[in-house]
């Protein structure tokens, strides 16, 4: 059953900046753009259109396996279709322009709160990501002689999702036991660490490798396809024996539904151009603006 509304939009927003993010055509910057921004907010009972009803999100995305929250915001539903929002229920968002939408979350739905804002009456809901796995303690002894591949597989298997991709690049051999306990998803992190790669969850699958491995869309960028600001970003860390330095940049642009954990994008600008790959980042949508932050990294 499709939702009941109450009240209309107020008013018809249209992408300013809008052309065909992540296709590669040139941005049209008139007032109205060539399409409207799009959002489908979908549950088991109820389906959520932006053309008609005002909402708002936050969708998060990284490349650790830890769960993700997603926020959203729906205004002026009827109390009848806001009983049907219930605990534990599938949420899936869709976003784009016209009809050209793409799945940026799917997850089941964690917490819900009612108020009443001036004349608006605000349903808040929380989500969990399908990626996510709850809170998991490990305590496990590894013998000497295992490796650092070895024991980051059999972590991997207790998360309990399909590996659909293993490559992990370096490795090492422990001349004496290893004692791994406290958090899986930690430990996880940690191995995937020593062994070069990232470890991370994309609908319901385990991803264990590097970025430039990931074989997903390539998203062309640039001022013309919806780069906004651009930031240089350099992180050093340790892993184990290993010590890496990531370099990149914060890109900002246009919601892209195409761009997640793993995503190539080919960036044309002033101060950089090349191939880098997503690390982390959020979509958002404010009810005016629509925007995709990433972290972008090098090989």
């Amino acid at each position: 059953m499709t939702s009941r509304l109450i009240l209309p939009k107020h008013g018809d927003d249209f992408s300013r900046l809008v052309g065909a993010p992540g296709g590669g055509q040139r941005i049209d910057t008139t007032v109205h753009g060539l399409y409207r921004q799009h959002v489908r907010i979908r549950f088991p009972m109820v389906t959520i259109d932006s053309d008609t009803l005002d909402c708002a999100f936050t969708v998060p995305f990284d490349d650790n396996t830890e769960a993700n929250e997603a926020e959203i915001t729906l205004y002026n539903l009827s109390y009848n279709t806001t009983n049907q929002l219930t605990y534990g229920s599938s949420v899936t968002i869709e976003a784009g322009y016209g009809e050209d939408l793409g799945v940026i979350f799917s997850g089941t739905l964690s917490d819900k709160k009612i108020q009443d804002d001036d004349t608006d009456r605000v349903i808040t809901i929380r989500a969990m990501d399908g990626a996510g796995l709850a809170v998991c303690e490990v305590d496990v002894e590894y013998t000497e002689g295992n490796t650092a591949q070895a024991i980051l597989y059999d972590l991997c298997t207790r998360l309990g999702f399909p590996i659909a991709f293993w490559a992990p690049v370096r490795d090492c051999v422990y001349d004496r036991s290893v004692h791994v306990d406290g958090s899986l998803m930690d430990a996880v992190e940690k191995y995937a660490g020593i062994c070069g790669v990232s470890a991370y969850v994309c609908k319901g699958l385990l991803y264990v490798r590097e970025f430039s491995n990931s074989g997903g869309d390539t998203v062309p960028l640039s001022v013309d396809t919806g780069l906004l600001t651009a930031e240089e970003y350099e992180k050093e860390q340790k892993n184990g024996d290993f010590t890496d330095t990531t370099r990149g940049w914060k890109l900002e642009m246009l919601l892209n539904h195409r761009i997640q954990t793993g995503t190539r994008i080919d960036l044309t600008s002033r101060r950089a151009n090349g191939s880098y790959y997503v690390k982390e980042g959020e979509h958002r949508y404010d009810g005016g603006e629509m925007r995709t932050t990433v972290t972008a990294v090098e090989r």
